[in-house]
């Protein structure tokens, strides 16, 4: 059943070149699928970011660098030279990004907070 898949068993489908266990679960009689799509019964769909990759606004708020500020800074080290000082703002723009989530009808977000910000005030 799909309450059932671990991330190592979705990990080893998704690596067998099936596209989900929700796929996996589709070749399956349809009296084990608990919702229309294939879903099981209260199944939650939300979001996720990485806080480096979203945040931006270094040096803002008393946030300090973090080991990855630092690091994407050294010559070489990021092809393009790119770093996270602006990121895609979310540090600024989360109630348009949280907009944006409701939007898509998800009911979870997950996400993380750079552990300079930690602290801050």
């Amino acid at each position: 059943m799909l309450d059932k898949f671990s991330r190592r068993q979705f990990a080893k489908l998704s690596a067998a070149g099936m596209a989900s266990p929700i796929e996996a679960a589709s070749a399956r009689p349809a009296s084990t699928l608990r919702s229309a799509g294939g879903f099981p019964a209260g199944f939650v769909w939300g979001t996720a970011t990485s806080s480096y990759q979203v945040e931006g606004a270094v040096n803002e708020d008393g946030r300090g660098a973090s080991i990855w500020d630092g690091f994407t800074r050294i010559p070489g080290k990021i092809e393009d030279g790119t770093n996270g000082d602006r990121a895609n703002e979310h540090y600024h723009r989360y109630k348009e990004d949280i907009a944006l989530i409701r939007e898509l009808g998800c009911k979870a977000y997950r996400f993380s907070i750079a552990w300079p910000m930690v602290g801050c005030r």
